[in-house]
């Protein structure tokens, strides 16, 4: 075996005993912070396994690592261990933390030359993150995503159709990043009874949205099996404490002589070290899942009008 195949190896033992560690957190820990951790160590892991004595330069180790961290990335796909989504947003903040890694791993280096026992060490600090109870800094903000549709339909008629989402046809679907790209469950069906909404996605995902009171048709989001939302993310929960979905809400306005401006609104609370990172991300998801229920429903009002 090449010795360079075999640091390749090495580094990818390594980023799976890592990755391991994610299954002794306990579920109320913030699992994004720990993420970030884990990154840290695979920058040290990149530089001490690809260039110990320091004879790369730095960009060298930065492609090394950004690639197995690829490689790594596409065998949790493939082998149904992550989903696409999932990967998509975390890989780049991942390499980027990486980086630095290796960039501190590099003076550390050059500091205690004669000392490289100490460096070694570094690689043990994420695999211990998950015994310690270490506070998670975070910056806790409540989201709003809207996504606005005028449909050429009476208000009545949108409203039904939007209370009671029949089975979406695969042609009736628009086409989105976050459903045909990065492969994200997508809306299926939504029937109200009893004042809850029961929302079924592809991939088996499953909530309900608890009706509010008030003129509007809004919703407390409500998750009785949060098995059932894996296909998201395996690790990160709509409860918390990184994500909380809090609320949804249509709003229908008459438009025009026969029409009906709809805005659907979906809250949801985030506490993360990477707030501003992740909002583009949510407000893409969010917006994409709006745009694929907001589409059938304008299409089939407006052909039964």
């Amino acid at each position: 075996m090449a010795p360079l195949a075999l640091r390749a190896l090495i580094f990818g033992l390594y980023a799976a005993l890592a990755y391991a560690m994610f299954f002794l957190v306990p579920s109320d820990t913030n699992v994004l912070w720990l993420a970030l951790w884990f990154a840290l160590g695979l920058g040290f892991a990149g530089q001490l396994v690809f260039d110990w004595r320091r004879s790369l330069g730095f960009w060298v180790v930065v492609g090394r690592t950004s690639l197995a961290l690829l490689v790594i990335a596409a065998a949790l796909v493939l082998l149904w261990v992550e989903t696409v989504i999932c990967v998509a947003m975390i890989l780049p903040i991942a390499i980027l933390v990486a980086v630095a890694g290796i960039a501190l791993t590099r003076l550390l280096l050059e500091r205690f030359e004669s000392r490289n026992r100490l460096c070694a060490a570094l690689l043990a600090l994420p695999l211990v993150l998950p015994v310690i109870d270490m506070p998670a800094p975070g910056i806790e903000e409540v989201i709003s995503v809207t996504t606005v549709v005028t449909i050429a339909a009476p208000v009545a008629e949108v409203r039904a159709l939007a209370e009671n989402v029949s089975d979406i046809a695969a042609d009736e679907r628009p086409w989105t990043l976050t459903h045909n790209v990065l492969r994200a469950p997508r809306p299926l069906s939504a029937t109200t009874r009893n004042g809850i909404r029961h929302a079924r996605w592809t991939k088996g995902v499953r909530f309900e949205e608890h009706l509010l009171p008030g003129p509007d048709l809004a919703w407390r989001f409500a998750f009785p099996e949060p098995g059932l939302m894996r296909a998201l993310d395996p690790r990160i929960s709509p409860t918390g404490p990184e994500v909380v979905m809090l609320e949804g809400r249509y709003v229908f306005e008459p438009s025009g002589p026969a029409g009906t401006r709809v805005s659907l609104t979906t809250t949801y609370r985030l506490d993360t070290p990477i707030n501003p990172y992740l909002k583009p991300w949510g407000h893409l998801l969010l917006n994409d899942m709006h745009n694929a229920v907001l589409h059938v429903i304008a299409k089939r009002a407006e052909a039964a009008s």
